[in-house]
């Protein structure tokens, strides 16, 4: 039953599971925590998005361990590579079963001239006529025939033979990269936690409700790994808004873990195979993997793009991020909050926040006492600073596109293997149209709903304070959950987010959105890097 579930219900699935009972965990330790607010925190920690309705500084340590695992085991990296590891076994089993076939075969008959066994061999060359094939004269030197390779990496009219074979590349690869994204995410998170810990234990900066310095180190770094913008601290990172070292350290992990993850895993790569290329063994099995994922890097990873897909992000990113940046200093000006911090802490806590208003979910100072303007701008960043990655994802997926009926096979003239030969234009034009052709749309009429709702249960809420419980804060923190971000304009009375003033069906609201805001961005249709290997694989693929 489970295996016939498609990727997206099995994601729900995981979600809600883990949530209820989580949920159950976390109220069933606390004795003044209602259970809708055990279990918004917990929808919060597992979607990454960092809302609070109660202080978490007001938790137990065990709580707030749960919540340090949840934010762990909800992020996008951890899930990734759980897929990445399910299909490198089911492609274990699949060598596994075309060994036993020949076997049987051999067995039956007499011995005729056989094929190349297709099982992955771990350590030596592939065999065939591609260990005598010049590194330059073929893009694709890891195989032994000259493969008709369509967009986004689709291989056409293969022979069982050479569908084996690609299978055994594509098994290499899935094999290192699993082993590099294992190190990427405990290097980042051990490295960053170990640093942020003994800083702030070295440092002692006078912090209120503050828990043991090493843990708050601990949790902040994978908070902001994660991009969960969960804090121990009441104040979240106000207190640290001079302290360069932490801010330049978090902002660095929010990046890594998200943001610009594509952009760094593909650095990564790129690097190995020049090393590799420098010390003489370009081609060897390592080489070869290095070789394919990145040549055909959506057929192995959902989150590791072409070439000329990861220059688009990047110079995306950019731009809208210094938007934010340039935003935050402009409107501010006249802000004596903002204006009391000096000059070099304070233009380094506007990037900060700036990188923090999409995925971090940390704020470096009051978000309500900010300009309006600002404000509007925020709102405008936690929804469009989405769709790069999102739609990045989609416009590598062939299938996705057709579902969207953004491509149409008929107009495929792209015989690049990875796009990397489209200019930095066309991608930013794919981008427009894309985001016109139906993501906005499928955004709108949840997040119109949602406020909807949201406003009508808290209608008594406005009439007695219509300044704090404005229909632009209530749209704020909707479009906030939704986007998992976690930046809140917060209550006049309290430190936890504004949803921790509203009615408990609010709240349950909230959570939907949360869960809802987290599924956005993952493949809707058959993805390659999703797609566990199987003999209907392939004809689903060359339809």
């Amino acid at each position: 039953f489970l295996s016939k579930l498609s990727f997206i219900t099995s994601h729900y699935a995981y979600f809600i599971i883990v949530c209820l009972i989580a949920s159950l965990i976390f109220w069933g330790s606390s004795s003044g925590t209602s259970y809708v607010d055990s279990l918004f925190l917990v929808v919060s920690a597992m979607t990454a998005t960092g809302l609070t309705t109660v202080n978490l500084s007001k938790a137990t340590t065990g709580q707030q361990v749960l919540l340090f695992l949840l934010i762990i085991f909800g992020s996008r990296i951890w899930i990734s590579i759980c897929i990445v590891y399910s299909r490198k076994r089911r492609f274990n089993k699949r060598f596994d079963e075309i060994v036993r076939e020949a076997r049987m075969r051999r067995r039956d008959r007499s011995p005729p001239r056989l094929a190349p066994s297709p099982s992955p061999p771990p350590e030596g060359e592939i065999t065939g006529d591609a260990r005598t094939r010049e590194k330059d004269d073929d893009e694709v030197p890891y195989l032994s025939w000259t493969p008709t390779i369509g967009r986004n990496s689709q291989f056409y009219k293969l022979t069982s033979e050479q569908r084996d074979e690609l299978g055994g590349i594509e098994f290499r690869a899935l094999k290192l990269l699993l082993r590099i994204l294992l190190l990427y995410l405990f290097l980042w998170q051990f490295l960053g936690c170990i640093s942020l810990g003994s800083w702030i234990n070295n440092n002692k900066p006078a912090l209120e409700n503050s828990p043991n310095l090493w843990w708050l180190g601990i949790f902040n770094g994978v908070s902001a790994f994660n991009n969960s913008g969960m804090s121990l601290l009441d104040a979240s990172m106000v207190p640290f808004q001079r302290s360069y070292f932490v801010l330049i350290t978090m902002g660095l992990m929010i990046l890594a873990g998200r943001t610009a993850f594509p952009i760094f895993l593909r650095l990564i790569l790129w690097s190995l195979v020049k090393i590799m290329r420098l010390v003489g063994r370009d081609y060897n099995s390592l080489g070869e993997a290095l070789h394919f994922i990145l040549d055909h890097p959506r057929r192995v990873y959902v989150y590791l793009w072409p070439r000329g897909v990861t220059w688009y992000l990047l110079s995306v990113l950019i731009f809208l991020n210094s938007v934010n940046w340039v935003g935050f200093l402009l409107f501010n000006l006249n802000n004596p909050e903002i204006e009391s911090i000096p000059t070099g802490p304070r233009v380094l806590a506007g990037l900060f926040q700036a990188l923090s208003i999409r995925f971090g979910g940390f704020h470096i100072t009051n978000i309500a006492n900010l300009h309006i303007g600002l404000q509007v701008l925020y709102v405008i960043a936690m929804l469009v600073l989405a769709y790069p990655i999102r739609l990045g994802v989609r416009r590598t997926n062939v299938y996705e596109e057709r579902s969207l009926g953004i491509f149409n096979p008929r107009n495929d003239h792209d015989s690049t293997q990875d796009g990397g030969q489209n200019t930095l234009i066309d991608e930013l034009r794919r981008f427009r149209r894309q985001l016109n052709r139906g993501s906005v749309r499928h955004d709108a009429w949840a997040l119109m709903l949602a406020v909807v709702i949201i406003t009508t249960i808290e209608s008594g809420q406005f009439r007695r304070d219509p300044v704090h419980y404005s229909v632009f804060n209530i749209m704020f923190e909707v479009v906030s959950a939704y986007g998992c971000v976690g930046v809140s304009v917060g209550l006049p009375d309290a430190d936890c987010s504004f949803s921790g003033g509203w009615h408990v069906a609010s709240k349950v609201i909230l959570c939907a959105v949360m869960l809802r805001g987290r599924h956005r961005g993952l493949p809707e249709a058959i993805d390659r890097a999703i797609l566990l290997p199987s003999e209907g694989r392939f004809s689903r693929e060359e339809e």
